[in-house]
């Protein structure tokens, strides 16, 4: 039996941030924590972010500077979670001594430690990882995936993962995923909830990045010939799919397209035809209502029997099950059976504006 919420101990949330970080990966995860301190009108966290030195670092773009709350040496003794943002200044924080230096002396003071976004080639920088799982940006995932030394860490499709005391995510916003998963293993699923739907977002994306990244690399393929059939994949998934029909639209040989296209992506063309229906079925099992044959059909599996077959290979769970987890009807449920002593918003105060962030 899991132990109750902590409802009253302060917990401090730091973000490591350097030079060229991107702002949505400081700002947006932290969001959520001065969100919970609102809408409960209680002191639940204590965001700060710091630099190795305590100077203010300009973002991504120079359009913003961020003056950080203290420097590396002023930092508590004691933190709850520590992420390193993610950036392209991440390649140059990744060979800096000090940052390195600086994560391997806080991480022992950590009660849980992780990354946002390219954070996560930092935080693999520094050694401290010990083999344990991580998410990163799906793009920096193909790159490190290339990396004999860091490939069996890389989870390419994962949102956010918890793996023991690290936690890290995905590209950029869903660092904001992984806060609501930090506050809800701390404070329970409905405050969770509350601060998701005041962000007006849903509270966990369960579909991984392939969703997104199968259409954006699409979009990204240098040869018109394989995006073009990319593109009708991912907008005709239930349609006739065969090589000869892609071939046609590709204006080649049968042959010469299998061999490109693998040239060009690194998967078969089967295997991209695979990820993208099984995205689909699992976007609609998480929101839609239809029956699994439904699914079936209308991601282009045609069977029950094949939608199961591929989600068993795949994801290791049946139809059924998944959307039992995941569906909005099951989410809805959870919604309503809440604990009537769970931690959840203070509308009064907020509306008479006696909450502060």
């Amino acid at each position: 039996m899991n132990a109750e919420p902590d409802f009253e101990r302060l917990r401090r949330v730091v973000m490591l941030i350097y030079p060229q970080v991107a702002s949505v990966d400081v700002c947006g995860p932290l969001e959520p924590f001065g969100l919970a301190n609102f809408l409960t009108g209680r002191r639940l966290y204590h965001p700060i972010t710091a630099s190795v030195d305590g100077a203010a670092v300009h973002v991504a773009g120079s359009f913003l500077k961020i003056e950080p709350t203290c420097c590396c040496n002023d930092l508590p003794d004691w933190i709850d979670l520590l992420l390193v943002a993610g950036g392209p200044g991440c390649f140059a924080a990744a060979e800096d001594k000090s940052i390195k230096s600086w994560i391997r002396r806080l991480e022992p003071r950590c009660a849980r430690i992780g990354s946002v976004c390219t954070g996560s080639t930092v935080l693999l920088a520094s050694g401290i990882t010990n083999g344990h799982k991580i998410a990163t940006h799906w793009l920096e995932a193909m790159r490190l995936k290339t990396d004999e030394s860091f490939s069996p860490q890389i989870e390419p499709d994962a949102i956010f993962i918890n793996s023991g005391k690290f936690w890290t995510s995905a590209g950029m916003l869903a660092g904001i995923d992984l806060a609501l998963s930090v506050i809800e293993t701390d404070h329970g699923r409905q405050l969770a909830l509350d601060i998701a739907r005041f962000m007006v977002m849903v509270m966990r994306r369960q579909s991984g990045q392939s969703q997104f990244s199968s259409q954006l690399m699409a979009d990204a393929t240098e040869d018109p010939r394989i995006r073009r059939v990319q593109l009708y994949i991912w907008e005709n998934p239930h349609a006739n799919l065969s090589l000869a029909r892609l071939a046609k639209r590709a204006a080649m040989s049968e042959r010469s397209l299998g061999r490109r296209f693998k040239e060009v992506t690194n998967i078969t063309i089967s295997r991209y035809i695979e990820d993208v229906r099984l995205s689909l079925a699992r976007r609609l099992l998480e929101t839609s209502e239809q029956s699994i044959q439904a699914v079936a059909d209308n991601a282009g599996f045609g069977t029950t029997a094949t939608l199961r077959r591929v989600f068993q290979r795949r994801l290791c769970v049946s139809p059924s099950i998944y959307k039992a987890s995941f569906g909005t009807v099951n989410a809805e449920a959870d919604d309503e059976v809440a604990n009537g002593g769970a931690m959840r918003m203070d509308l009064e105060n907020i509306v008479n504006g006696k909450s502060a962030w």
